[in-house]
């Protein structure tokens, strides 16, 4: 196994505007190789803690959350992605199901995120609040009354073999900054929203 560790701790204070978010913590670099798993790279993440990642193509967002939330416990889900498969979208209906997705909000892209009338009502009948904008952010949020876990990452919710390379924050701070324009834009009331 190959990791690449960087920890820095500050006592600098977390900063917002209304377009953007920052705290300072312990970060961790990490490099996940060619069939590493994400219990081997990313592992566990502590409060205050981020990780920056690159992964050769092992695993995509919808790992991601499914590995958070077993950390985590039962959370409400907000994502926003430019395409998702039938495969991301079963997999995130089993933890609806089961409980662990309490609540499920989502964007995703209207030309590129769902390709089958199918896949689209199978989501809409799992979600709290699902909408098609033009969108390529790839966001995901994690929150309960204990965890902020938020995920910004280049990877989509579907399966991925390319590279990619994301950050993975634990802070409510930074989780609710990105909460909160995601249920903006669900809304229509974003100050991000698109002329059309």
């Amino acid at each position: 196994m190959s990791l690449f560790k960087v920890n820095e701790l500050t006592n600098q204070k977390e900063t917002h505007t209304p377009a953007s978010a920052s705290v300072m913590g312990i970060t961790h670099l990490a490099i996940g190789k060619v069939g590493q798993k994400i219990d081997d790279v990313i592992g566990i993440i502590a409060p205050g803690e981020s990780k920056h990642y690159a992964s050769m193509g092992e695993w995509s967002t919808h790992d991601l959350l499914f590995h958070f939330l077993n950390q985590t416990g039962p959370a409400e889900v907000y994502f926003t992605t430019w395409a998702i498969s039938e495969f991301a979208i079963r997999q995130l209906y089993a933890f609806v199901s089961s409980g662990l997705i309490t609540k499920l909000s989502g964007i995703f892209d209207y030309r590129n995120g769902i390709h089958k009338p199918a896949e689209l009502q199978f989501l809409k009948q799992i979600s709290t609040d699902i909408k098609a904008a033009k969108c390529h952010a790839k966001v995901t949020v994690i929150e309960n009354e204990t965890w902020g876990i938020s995920i910004v990452s280049s990877a989509n919710y579907t399966r991925n073999p390319r590279i990619e390379a994301g950050v993975i924050c634990n802070s409510k701070e930074i989780a609710e900054f990105h909460k909160n324009w995601i249920v903006n834009e669900l809304n229509n009331t974003s100050d991000f929203e698109r002329n059309k």
